[in-house]
């Protein structure tokens, strides 16, 4: 590095470009040599399932998931992005090998390698074929002719190909991928998140319109950046049908969020809800929020369920061998400590997913929260059908062993511990709140959960 230092800038300057151009082409090859590894690895672990061509199709589906959660789990990723993996290599080893040539020979970089996968998906060979050819090309000119081009422009020209030549009807492709519109929801620091929809172009760029409009309204007293009135717009939009800004169209009181009543799962300290302290609370699916806005959501709860008190007034938390479905207090108990899926690495809530035995009822489980945890849909079929094992271990950690041997473990998100007699908090000598406590607030309670007054437990 001195050496290089001590040449001319311009040399210099040189010097580092190739560098960077050396490290790129390394990175593609590995790129490269990841999707071949993994596609010889999912033929082994279909080996290890016992898997032939006689194989029924559930069992074979099966062996793919656990591969996936096996593939996941090693790399420490979420399942739909190791999912994701797993098929770009099958299609990139297969019909799609020459992009996986070209990526090996530095020619194209991962970004392009999954625009030709979208673009290629669901489109008949030849057409397939035609569009992944575009790339291709693009990439053979900028190595023999200089020629460079971004991947929003090859994007574009394979976009305008594959429309030429599908066969079926835009109109009827657009109603299909309409079937899979949504709504997605990415934590952000600072207390934020990223809310984005998926749905019909025309239908994005028209609220895109309306928003500018509305935001395009300014009062001398508002202070706001248009982006800043337009993400405000949106929210009241959707809370409450109403904007908050304007009184022609506000008849409903609002909350903080909105005119509807959401269920919301808030673990709030009670010392923070009483105004003593400024703990933050725990917003079920995001994480840390502020004292304040945790204390503005307990204000407009309907109501609230004590977790954690003294053993005489908390709940029951072991119903032995005398029922196999945990009763609600004990279902609600597992679902807050446990937070989301036990399964490592996924993070599907806790309400959407099963109560699970850990040891088997059949096999002389108990009921009773020792012995339970929260399993989505998919882990808790993976636990009892693909060879995956589980054995609990002190503090309520799980212990996962792979089909391939591979040992992790999870923990709750709430390690709740008991609290024995004359153990509460006792804080001392505070200053008495400004406001009363709310009904039923217990400064011997450790967690209070803001839950509404009609939330059913989720299925067993």
């Amino acid at each position: 590095m001195p050496a290089i230092l001590d040449l001319p800038a311009e040399q210099a300057l040189e010097f580092e470009l190739a560098a960077i151009v050396s490290a790129e082409q390394l990175i593609r090859r590995l790129h490269a040599d990841r999707y071949r590894a993994v596609q010889r690895a999912r033929a082994l672990a279909t080996e290890v399932a016992g898997i032939t061509e006689s194989s029924r199709a559930g069992d074979r589906n099966m062996a793919t998931r656990s591969f996936v959660a096996e593939l996941a789990t090693t790399l420490g990723q979420h399942e739909a992005s190791a999912s994701r993996l797993v098929a770009e290599a099958e299609r990139l080893t297969g019909p799609r090998i020459a992009t996986l040539d070209a990526l090996d020979a530095g020619e194209v970089a991962p970004t392009q390698v999954r625009s030709v996968l979208e673009l290629t998906r669901g489109a008949p060979a030849e057409v397939a074929d035609a569009v992944e050819r575009v790339a291709l090309d693009a990439a053979g000119a900028a190595v023999a002719d200089g020629v460079v081009s971004t991947n929003a422009d090859v994007r574009r020209r394979m976009r305008r190909v594959r429309e030429r030549l599908m066969p079926e009807p835009l109109v009827d492709r657009r109603a299909r991928a309409a079937a899979d519109r949504r709504v997605c929801v990415e934590a952000a620091p600072d207390g934020m998140a990223w809310l984005s929809l998926f749905l019909e172009a025309e239908r994005a760029f028209a609220i895109e319109r309306r928003l500018d409009v509305l935001a395009s309204r300014e009062a001398s007293d508002d202070h706001r950046t248009g982006a800043q009135r337009a993400t405000d717009l949106a929210a009241d939009l959707l809370l409450s049908g109403t904007l908050v800004d304007d009184p022609r169209t506000r008849d409903v009181v609002t909350g903080p969020t909105g005119a509807v009543q959401p269920r919301l799962n808030v673990t709030v300290p009670v010392l923070t809800l009483l105004g003593l302290d400024d703990e933050p609370a725990d917003l079920e699916g995001y994480g840390p929020i502020d004292a304040e806005t945790a204390r503005i959501i307990a204000a407009h709860a309907p109501s609230m369920r004590r977790i954690l008190v003294h053993p005489e007034t908390g709940a029951t938390l072991s119903y032995g061998r005398e029922h196999y479905r945990a009763p609600a207090d004990l279902d609600g108990f597992v679902r807050v400590r446990d937070g989301q899926c036990r399964f490592p690495g996924c993070n599907r809530r806790a309400e959407r997913a099963d109560l699970d035995h850990t040891r088997a009822w059949a096999h002389g489980g108990k009921t009773c929260s020792a012995n339970l945890a929260v399993l989505c849909r998919h882990h808790h079929r993976l636990k009892h059908e693909a060879g995956w094992r589980v054995a609990l271990e002190a503090n309520g950690i799980m212990r996962w062993t792979s089909p391939a041997g591979h040992v992790l473990r999870t923990t709750p998100e709430r390690r709740f511990e008991p609290v024995g007699a004359g153990e509460g908090v006792h804080p001392p000598d505070p200053p008495e709140p400004t406001d009363p406590p709310a009904p039923g607030a217990s400064v011997d309670a450790e967690v209070l959960e803001l839950l509404d007054s009609d939330l059913e437990p989720a299925p067993f």
